[in-house]
C-alpha cells in the first residue's frame, strides 16, 4: 500500500466516526428486540432509541465530512487512501 500524508484534520475525522460507530453498536444492542416488543415481551425503549437516532445522525454527518474533505482531490487511487485513512485511525 502507497504511503500517504494523511491530513491530521481527516484522521480525527476517521477516528471520531469509528468511536461513534462503536457507540452505536452499544445502543443497539442494548435495545430490546422488535420481535420481543411485538410479541409483547419487551417494551420499547424510547430513550435508547432516540440517542441511537442522534448519534446515526451525528454518524451520518461525519461521513459526508470525512468524503468531502478536499484532501480527497490530491490523491490518485482513492481506494488506497481510504485503506491508509482506516488503518491509520484504528492504531
Amino acid at each position: 500500500m502507497a504511503d500517504f500524508d494523511l491530513p491530521t484534520d481527516l484522521l480525527q475525522l476517521k477516528k471520531e466516526f469509528n468511536e461513534l460507530d462503536a457507540r452505536c453498536e452499544e445502543i443497539s444492542a442494548a435495545l430490546p428486540s422488535s420481535v420481543l416488543i411485538l410479541a409483547g415481551q419487551a417494551e420499547p425503549d424510547v430513550e435508547r432509541q432516540a440517542a441511537l437516532v442522534e448519534a446515526r445522525s451525528e454518524r451520518l454527518r461525519l461521513v459526508e465530512e470525512i468524503n468531502s474533505h478536499p484532501w480527497w482531490q490530491t490523491v490518485d487511487n482513492r481506494h488506497s487512501a481510504w485503506m491508509a485513512l482506516q488503518a491509520a485511525a484504528k492504531s
